[in-house]
């Protein structure tokens, strides 16, 4: 199939997987905190600039060793909007008072960031990184941002509203038509298939961790 073809496929696949982000959360002890309490919300801001950090850097480490040019110039400006996110995160968290002195976003790395980095081709990296990381992280920040205008954190919504949501449709998009291009052979596409569901299946098991440990009904995407 063109590389087109296989890519429709891929989102398609994709799709039965990102399924499980709408179903409803797993419930959790009852002496945990308050789901929207200004401990949880910490927490979430939290993993929320670690997702942001993660996306940029594993971006920007793949940079140098990419050769083919338009890859290395998506992953470039894919790395200076994930730190962008980051920012503007960061500002919203701290005139919210919420604490970040100590705090480390790549310490220690999630799963996924691990697991990023045992991919080596291109179209591995774009299958994974920007077309399914970015699907996964554009549903979970859809409900994020329903989350924040619920509980009235109206400038932080605005944000998710108004940059990060749009950016990260954006990078799908832009990564699905450089796959497309790139995953032209039948190993290609393979690779790219295998790549793009061990990512899914990663982010899918740190989802439910995370969901069991703030007791949130979601968590923010990258």
């Amino acid at each position: 199939m063109t590389g087109t073809e296989f890519v429709a496929q891929l989102i398609a696949e994709n799709e039965e997987l990102l399924a499980r982000i709408d179903a409803p959360a797993e419930s959790r002890p009852s002496e945990r905190s308050d789901p929207q309490s200004f401990d949880t919300l910490a927490t979430l801001m939290k993993m929320a600039l670690k997702n942001e950090m993660e996306a940029a850097e594993i971006a920007a480490e793949w940079v140098a060793t990419t050769p083919e040019l338009d890859a290395k110039v998506a992953l470039a400006c894919h790395a200076g909007d994930e730190a962008r996110h980051y920012e503007l995160v960061e500002a919203q968290a701290r005139s919210m008072a919420i604490q970040l002195d100590g705090f480390h976003p790549l310490d220690p790395p999630s799963p996924v960031l691990s697991y990023l980095r045992t991919l080596n081709s291109t179209v591995e990296r774009v299958a994974a990184a920007l077309v399914a990381r970015e699907a996964m992280g554009g549903r979970r920040n859809a409900q994020f941002l329903a989350f924040l205008e619920q509980a009235g954190h109206g400038e932080l919504a605005a944000v998710y509203r108004e940059v990060i949501n749009p950016d990260e449709d954006r990078h799908h998009r832009n990564g699905c038509a450089l796959l497309a291009r790139l995953a032209t052979t039948a190993a290609a596409q393979e690779a790219a298939r295998r790549a793009a569901r061990g990512l899914l299946e990663t982010g899918d098991r740190v989802r439910t961790a995370a969901l069991r440990q703030t007791g949130a009904s979601v968590i923010p995407g990258c």
